[in-house]
């Protein structure tokens, strides 16, 4: 690369980070200039949209595996990022590549100078997705909510269909203190003519859900009503039986540890049977060979083996509940941002730690290691001010029987991740 262009990538970089400085802006006004400035591109292909508390991810990841298995060029808008800001692009699989991305983002640049607006860092990188991926003509997008849904940046968009995953808590300051107002807010991506599935939701919640539903005419695919699941095999190797939509899966292998992702894959299954009709290639037997194939970065990723490490980007109590059920005995490195719910995570994580070694990230949203503390005051602990110190000190506690986890936090798990890459030769799970 020359170096003008380098430099020119070092300053397209520098204004993208500095948008994050705008935080948090719920509202679709910014989105929707941005894509009337450059002709739309979110309405160039069929889109699948997905939100939920936890599960989106990996939901998007499965339905990619069998979209891609059936032959078809596959979009993927997800966040955020472990490492590098390019992992939120996804095309076939990879994430898009610096030039291609620098050239959509000073494309976006351009584009909010024109339309008078200052964009949030989400929004802008919403944008750079529509946009690539009418550039990349990819038949399918798959495109997850950052935060919500009513008034998330992607909900511009027009789906083919949708999907809620989950319902838990997570964001309540933004969202709602209860269930059902989280509820609410994800439903608002509810489209007429939309077909929406609906995961393992409470009651309470799924009644919210389905009076949207009704209120926005969209069909819904509820978990236990119009599909069924039965898991099988265990923690690490988890396995799936699967009717609804006259499709019967049988003891399908899934490519994810956690039995949890057995429900992902069951909404992800539901979403390929109602993309059936646009997506003629998509089987049965697509589906069932598709669901072993798919990798997914810090989802009980295992990096090492000797000593073992496992990274979970865990970071609410939910996601921090299934962790816990998945790894039964663990040394546990945990680090966590400011604005969770961390006095349940720990609940969450501390019986099934020994020890539980708190620290914290490298970032202004970590939270600082002496509140930490405070909070986890109940709990034998240990204590370091590096992440790098409290994952020596993990590794050498570690055994095979005790695995090293680290969780979180996506900023804690993406720090360790790039530590334990670049000095002791782990190999994570890659694009």
């Amino acid at each position: 690369m020359a170096t003008n262009d380098m430099a020119q990538n070092h300053e397209l970089k520098n204004y993208l980070d500095s948008l994050i400085i705008h935080g948090v802006k719920l509202g679709l006004h910014n989105i929707r200039q941005l894509a009337a400035t450059v002709g739309h591109p979110e309405r160039g292909y069929p889109i699948v949209h997905v939100a939920g508390t936890n599960g989106k991810g990996s939901v998007l990841t499965f339905l990619n595996a069998i979209m891609r298995k059936a032959g078809y060029h596959t979009g993927r808008f997800v966040s955020p990022h472990l490492i590098e800001v390019n992992e939120r692009f996804l095309l076939d699989d990879l994430p898009v590549d610096d030039e291609t991305f620098y050239a959509h983002l000073a494309m976006m640049k351009r584009a909010a100078h024109e339309a008078s607006v200052t964009p949030t860092y989400f929004e802008m990188n919403a944008a750079i997705a529509f946009s690539l991926f009418t550039q990349r003509a990819v038949d399918v997008a798959l495109v997850e909510v950052g935060m919500g849904g009513r008034f998330d940046a992607t909900n511009i968009i027009e789906p083919t269909v949708c999907a809620i995953t989950t319902i838990d808590y997570d964001h309540t300051q933004y969202l709602g203190e209860t269930l059902e107002q989280i509820a609410f807010e994800k439903a608002g991506i509810l489209k007429k003519g939309a077909p929406a599935v609906v995961g393992d939701v409470p009651l309470a919640p799924l009644r919210v859900i389905e009076a949207q539903a009704q209120r926005r005419g969209a069909e819904l695919y509820r978990f236990g009503e119009e599909y069924h699941v039965a898991p099988g095999g265990d923690v690490l190797y988890p396995r799936i039986s699967y009717r609804g939509l006259g499709m019967e899966i049988d003891d399908a292998p899934l490519g994810l540890s956690g039995m949890h992702q057995v429900n992902n894959a069951a909404v992800a299954i539901t979403l390929a049977g109602l993309l059936r009709e646009t997506f003629p290639r998509i089987t049965q037997s697509v589906i069932h060979e598709a669901l072993g194939d798919v990798r997914w970065p810090g989802r009980l990723e295992r990096v090492l083996e000797q000593p073992p490490v496992i990274m979970d980007v865990a970071h609410n109590p939910a996601g921090c509940r299934a962790v816990a059920a998945a790894v039964n005995q663990c040394v546990t490195v945990f680090s966590v941002s400011s604005d969770k719910d961390v006095a349940h995570m720990v609940d969450a994580l501390a019986p099934v730690s020994a020890p539980l070694i708190l620290t914290q990230y490298a970032g202004g949203r970590c939270l600082p290691l002496e509140q930490l503390r405070a909070i986890a005051a109940n709990y034998p602990h240990k204590a370091f001010p590096h992440l790098s110190q409290a994952v020596e000190k993990g590794m050498q506690l570690a055994t095979p029987e005790k695995p090293l986890l680290i969780t979180g936090s996506i900023y804690a798990v993406g720090e360790a991740r790039k530590l334990l890459v670049d000095h002791h030769g782990a190999r994570p799970v890659v694009f």
